[in-house]
């Protein structure tokens, strides 16, 4: 009579589970703070989903306020997509920015589509056509490149301006 030992089961560790995750959000709204705790940026859309694999973000109806030292800025686009570090907002469809000067009350609006949005920097640009309007005269243009912080834009091409005397 031979007796064999049985064999042991040999159970392998459970690996930590997966915590990235597909998801939607839906009427959602966010802030970024700053270093100091003051708000920087506020975001609201209907609807965000974020792609877990891809790291990509996209928003329906993105409405985008950026705070600046004395500058409002309140953007708003058909569409968006973020990119995986968050650096990058492709403001997609027609979009509107606009900037309103909290000592002088001046309003800057720009009307365009398809900008693309770098969020640290504060800048944006766009080979579409442009129109920017401000205190009665209005700016078209084909392409732009925009400087939030220090309020600075440059138009690209075809350039045609309309001036309003007071």
């Amino acid at each position: 009579l031979v007796a064999h030992r049985p064999q042991e089961a040999v159970i392998e560790p459970i690996g930590r589970p997966d915590v990235k995750l597909n998801y939607a959000l839906y009427e959602f709204s966010g802030r970024l703070l700053d270093e100091t705790g003051a708000i920087n940026i506020e975001i609201a859309s209907p609807e965000l989903r974020n792609d877990a694999e891809s790291g990509i973000g996209t928003v329906e109806s993105p409405r985008i306020h950026i705070r600046e030292e004395r500058d409002h800025w309140y953007i708003e686009a058909e569409s968006a997509i973020i990119s995986p570090d968050r650096e990058q907002v492709m403001l997609a469809g027609e979009v509107s920015l606009s900037r309103e000067d909290d000592v002088s009350g001046q309003l800057l609006e720009i009307a365009s589509s398809d900008i693309v949005l770098d969020v640290t920097p504060r800048t944006a640009r766009t080979e579409a056509p442009v129109r920017i309007r401000q205190q009665g005269d209005r700016l078209d243009a084909v392409g732009m490149r925009l400087d939030m912080i220090n309020e600075t834009y440059e138009l690209l091409n075809d350039v045609s301006a309309r001036y309003e005397t007071p």
